[in-house]
């Protein structure tokens, strides 16, 4: 049995190596190389690999199924790859990888998103909600900085005062936005328990609301109230960003370039954070120098090139910000998966926000479209140029300095509406800003404190007094110049009568116009 065992394995083994001679015999004859068995086999493996769907059932007969795989086999190993088939294969691979790649940056802004917008994050790609507005068709964000390097109320002692502080009023369908910085040591009207006083900094006002139950929604609101009532705008939306979402955003495009414009010749040199730049110098900024351009004040003997302090650094706090927006718009940046790694990461970490999901893209659209200087406008209210006077000054109390406040007087923002109004308003009467003396001319006293009352909304009134003489006539209207037709027209109709060219006898003025009510006006009230 043993014998016959090994013959009949034998005679196997010979049966298959018939085969194969038979096989290889075919196998020159068709000028293909011959393979080894482990050639073979590794051969096999290959292609059942990337030929999954080129296999051939197996015949019943064993010499027909040998054959079809080597001659199917060698065949292909005659023929090159396709060049379009490895194109494919590549293009595949790269969408593939841009697909990857764009999902990881979609979760990572949707993440970001839940952190900074309220609502449903998925409406950031969804949705494509307008802006409110007011009654000028414009909308008006609180945008203000914290001077601590985080969000944390703790990070150092008064790193939760405000010392940033500015409104961007946007134009949806002209794409423009306007700019205001308003003074953090403006002195304003402010109930503060916790401070215990009526009135202070209005770098305090957000603190002061907060700081009763740590509520950042009450602390913004607070101070969205407080800057609306100074500028004489309604304020929709507030941004609050830390020192970090500056120097983060700014490290992330890669640096910014800003023009330094100093009226000292020799530039600017700040002490407090190092700074120094030859007037009309491109300084190229990093995240770091780009904070302590934005904080540079001259606070220190011996500073120069900052001479209007905090002006001069919300001027310089503003060109940051141009710099910033274009730099981070532009195609370089966005083309860029780190610099746009980098920006959502700052974003989703230094950014608080009453914005909703749904106005993303809204405003992705409207910052893609102001990428023009001309449709970026800094409102300056000091040094604003041509002979204009200032409309902030120094506030000092016996010598002791409180702050800043109004040209016109404290709490008086009267001058600072008007000339707001004059450049964002839709009426053409605000536009003109024009100025208009009421004068009491009926020998009733009240008179005309009431009548600038009632034109104080819209106007801008300039003296109140009694007129050189009384009259009877209900309404007269002195025009002393040319240049404020749309008023003129609008006092007109209102009071239906035809305005007279030139001056009210007896009176001097540096008004616009000149309105004396009588008699019969007092009478008819």
């Amino acid at each position: 049995m043993k014998r016959m065992k090994t013959t009949d394995g034998f005679v196997r083994r010979s049966n298959r190596r018939a085969e194969y001679d038979e096989l290889a015999i075919r196998a020159q004859a068709r000028n293909t190389t011959m393979t080894t068995p482990e050639e073979e086999l590794i051969n096999d493996i290959e292609a059942s690999l990337s030929e999954l769907d080129d296999s051939t059932p197996v015949d019943s007969t064993g010499e027909q199924q040998v054959s079809r795989r080597w001659e199917r086999k060698h065949a292909k190993a005659e023929k090159p790859k396709s060049k379009k088939k490895i194109a494919k294969r590549v293009a595949i691979i790269v969408v593939l990888i841009i697909v990857a790649v764009a999902g990881y940056f979609g979760v990572k802004l949707l993440m970001a998103g839940n952190k900074v917008f309220k609502g449903n994050p998925l409406s950031m790609l969804m949705k494509n909600e307008r802006l409110a507005e007011d009654e000028n068709g414009r909308t008006n964000i609180l945008i203000f900085g914290t001077s601590g390097y985080s969000m944390s109320e703790d990070a150092w002692d008064g790193a939760m005062l405000t010392d940033s502080i500015m409104v961007a009023s946007v134009d949806q369908d002209k794409d423009d936005v306007y700019l205001m910085s308003l003074p953090r040591d403006l002195y304003v009207k402010n109930n503060c328990p916790t401070l215990g006083k009526t009135a202070g900094k209005l770098n305090e006002v957000f603190y002061c609301a907060y700081s009763k139950d740590k509520d950042e929604k009450a602390g913004a609101e607070a101070l969205m109230l407080k800057s609306g009532e100074i500028l004489g705008l309604k304020v929709q939306y507030y941004v609050h960003a830390d020192w970090t979402a500056l120097t983060q955003l700014v490290d992330a495009v890669g640096g910014v370039d800003v023009t330094i414009e100093s009226s000292d010749p020799r530039g600017i040199y700040d002490s407090s954070t190092g700074i120094r730049y030859k007037n009309g110098e491109v300084a190229h900024l990093n995240g770091e120098k780009a904070l302590a351009l934005a904080r540079a004040r001259n606070h220190n003997y011996g500073d120069y090139g900052l001479a209007g302090g905090n002006y001069a650094r919300e001027q310089n706090q503003q060109k940051i910000l141009k710099a910033l927006q274009q730099k981070a718009l532009s195609a370089g940046t966005l083309s860029n998966p780190v610099a746009v790694n980098n920006m959502i990461d700052s974003l989703g970490n230094n950014l608080i926000t009453d914005f909703e999901s749904g106005h993303v893209k809204t405003l992705v659209g409207i910052a893609s479209k102001i990428t023009d200087a001309g449709n970026m406008h800094q409102l300056k209210f000091v040094d604003r140029g041509d002979n204009l006077p200032d409309l902030f000054e120094s506030y000092k109390v016996n010598g002791s300095y409180l702050g800043e406040k109004p040209t016109a007087g404290v709490y008086d923002y009267s001058d600072i509406q008007a000339y707001v109004a004059q450049n964002l308003s839709s009426d053409p009467v605000k536009k003109e800003a024009a100025t208009v003396d009421v004068l009491n001319g009926s020998g009733v006293a009240g008179l005309a404190s009431k009548k600038a009352d009632e034109l104080g909304n819209k106007y801008t009134i300039g003296e109140i007094g009694n007129a050189p003489t009384e009259t009877e006539t209900a309404v007269t209207i002195y025009k002393l110049n040319d240049d404020k037709p749309k008023t003129v027209e609008a006092l007109e109709k209102k009071y239906n009568v035809t305005a007279i060219s030139g001056e009210l006898s007896g009176y001097t003025t540096n008004a616009d116009i000149v309105i004396v009510f009588g008699a019969d006006s007092a009478n008819s009230d």
